[in-house]
């Protein structure tokens, strides 16, 4: 979504919570900028200047925070300093650069530093990361409540989509393969150009068809026809389309993979570590309707908040 102002911004981060009004949440925007090559959104500014003097400062993704200033003095701030890691950037820097592994190494070293350097205690959203000092591993996040409240359309509709970045790392190479061995060849895709051409190619020569359908504007309800996601990507650190899927009440199909595992619990998700397995989760998938899962609570933020403020809780007293 674009915004033509910060204010209009703030209003729909506002909308997620059960009272957008909510007085005592503050929110300031600092400004930065996208580099495209990098793929992600750098401050241009010092971000410990814009935070206000308190007990406890979470840093999401505390290494892309610091990458361009690791002098940053958040402790001048906060009493205590958590970060949170949220992306598994080793994988993207082993895939830009395959043939430099030293590189994606280096960038390795340089973002565990930055985040022990920064950060009192580390929370790990999957078991991706390497079990720094002071570090907890849980699910740190939640889903839109739109996705709870909004159930399916049809639980018999066999309609398959993915939804992410349309480029390699989103594990396409994988998806055509599955299906190319499957009965099903086509399904709907969602999400921003990237390598499209490129996909569509190799698509295309394996006998699949992508329907591409742009972005979602709305989720929740442009989705609620689905009853399957397939997930085949392995380069995430928790995926919160998968999440919104679960959470909505369907079917999702995804890889053995230890990013994944936090999702192993919940009912309609069928993880499959060959294609003969992905095959049967398929065609199970295809032929029954998803369950009613009461695990699908410890989706939303309230449960997701809880968790965060019990790890504080256990922090503070140690």
């Amino acid at each position: 979504m674009i915004f033509n102002s910060s204010e209009a911004q703030e209003k729909c981060v506002r909308s997620y919570l059960p009272n957008p009004d909510c007085a005592s949440l503050r929110i300031e925007f600092y400004p930065a900028t996208y580099v495209e090559w990098l793929g992600g959104i750098l401050p241009t500014c010092s971000l410990p200047g814009k935070v206000r003097v308190c007990d406890w400062l979470i840093l999401e993704e505390p290494e892309h925070l610091n990458w361009i200033r690791p002098w940053n003095r958040f402790h001048k701030r906060a009493s205590r300093v958590t970060g949170i890691l949220m992306t598994n950037y080793y994988f993207y820097a082993k895939h830009t650069v395959p043939n430099m592994p030293f590189l994606s190494w280096l960038f390795d070293r340089y973002n565990r530093w930055l985040t022990r350097h920064h950060c009192d205690d580390i929370i790990r959203t999957s078991s991706v990361y390497p079990d720094f000092p002071n570090s907890q591993q849980f699910y740190v996040n939640g889903i839109h409540p739109s996705f709870l409240e909004t159930p399916l359309a049809n639980l018999n509709s066999n309609k398959i989509y993915f939804m992410g970045k349309i480029i390699w790392e989103k594990g396409f190479h994988e998806l055509i393969d599955l299906l190319s061995s499957s009965k099903i060849h086509e399904m709907d895709i969602f999400g921003p150009d990237g390598d499209r051409d490129a996909i569509e190619t190799y698509a295309k020569s394996k006998g699949i068809r992508f329907h591409y359908k742009g972005q979602a504007a709305n989720p929740a309800i442009d989705l609620r026809e689905y009853k399957i996601f397939i997930n085949t990507s392995r380069s995430e650190a928790i995926c919160t389309t998968t999440a919104e899927a679960l959470g909505q009440g369907r079917f999702v199909i995804i890889p053995d993979n230890i990013a994944n595992d936090w999702f192993f619990k919940f009912q309609n998700c069928l993880v499959y570590s060959s294609p003969q397995e992905f095959n049967h989760h398929l065609k199970y998938a295809l032929g029954h309707s998803p369950v009613e899962d009461s695990d699908i609570k410890k989706l939303t933020w309230e449960a997701a908040t809880d968790r965060l403020l019990q790890f504080y809780d256990q922090r503070i007293r140690t």
